[in-house]
């Protein structure tokens, strides 16, 4: 997909996100004029502050986000508030391996859930139609977002000058096809946390004695808990969505195809697991409950049959 011939629309629980058109000058107007949100504007290489106080200073603005995206720089969506209809900020990216996020939202929707509802967005489709998988957000200006951002596998920035103020999402390159998948369905293969280790049905875990599917693949001679016709039995790991959800994957597509498809999903910017963390992308929830990123790597698993 080419977001510069067709532009794509999103939707949040709260938001939905198109591009910015001229009719939302007097709404984003109302945003752009508060010097709060003037405050938090990312300005880092841009010809404006942002701040306007006239409507004609708006219109101008979203006419030059308009000329940019006809030249494929970057696309300026305006959020829309499902509850009142109007724009209440606007979200841009630029994609590719320099990408840059911008969220800018009026005073009242600058609180965690929402900042939270659009990066869940980020995470799970925009760095992928925009291949932004070194995605940046500036923080020195909105630091009650860090949390947040950190929740959702972002990390001080490395790339650019120390001081800059800008958070990243960094690409791994953890992947090793000889590590497998565990017997209970989780990814040996991308993990991040034991270099030294070389996978589960490889018996590089030290843990494995206590380890209820390694021990109990064993005895039954399964090459996993997908094979297991009690699956998914009471044991206490099967109560994440994430590890019952790959498990099912593996029985359905097999574990060469599963492995391969993860490989590409690293390669795409997926996070297997946060920095510190034993979850990382595929744990992300959406509002139905759904696992974001396991949607997306059913579409890898699909599109290499």
């Amino acid at each position: 997909m080419n977001p510069y011939e067709t532009c794509p629309e999103y939707e949040t629980a709260s938001f939905q996100l198109r591009l910015v058109r001229v009719s939302d000058a007097e709404d984003l107007l109302v945003c752009y004029s508060d010097p709060a949100v003037a405050k938090r504007v990312n300005a880092d290489n841009c010809t404006s502050d942002f701040h306007y106080t006239k409507l004609e200073q708006m219109t101008d603005c979203i006419e030059f986000w308009l000329r940019e995206y006809e030249e494929q720089r970057y696309v300026r969506f305006s959020v829309i508030s499902k509850n009142t209809g109007r724009a209440v900020g606007t979200l841009e990216i630029f994609g590719g391996e320099a990408g840059v996020l911008r969220i800018d939202l009026a005073d009242e929707y600058e609180k965690d859930y929402y900042i939270e509802e659009l990066l869940k967005l980020t995470v799970s489709k925009l760095i992928f139609d925009f291949n932004a998988v070194n995605l940046k957000i500036k923080v020195s200006n909105t630091p009650s977002r860090v949390n947040v951002l950190e929740r959702l596998g972002f990390v001080p920035s490395e790339s650019l000058e120390p001081g800059t103020g800008y958070y990243e999402r960094v690409k791994q390159d953890f992947f090793d096809g000889s590590k497998g998948l565990a017997y209970c369905g989780l990814a040996c293969c991308v993990c991040s946390e034991n270099a030294s280790c070389a996978g589960c049905r490889n018996e590089g875990c030290a843990n494995k004695e206590w380890c209820k599917p390694f021990v109990c693949c064993k005895k039954k001679g399964l090459s996993g808990c997908w094979e297991c016709r009690e699956f998914p039995c009471d044991y206490g790991m099967f109560k994440k969505p994430r590890v019952r959800e790959f498990a099912g994957l593996i029985a359905e597509y097999g574990e060469d195809e599963f492995i391969r498809a993860l490989e590409k999903g690293e390669s795409e910017g997926i996070l297997y697991h946060y920095k510190k963390e034993l979850v990382g992308d595929y744990d992300l929830l959406g509002e139905d409950g759904e696992l974001l990123l396991c949607r997306r790597l059913k579409n890898l698993l699909e599109s290499g049959r």
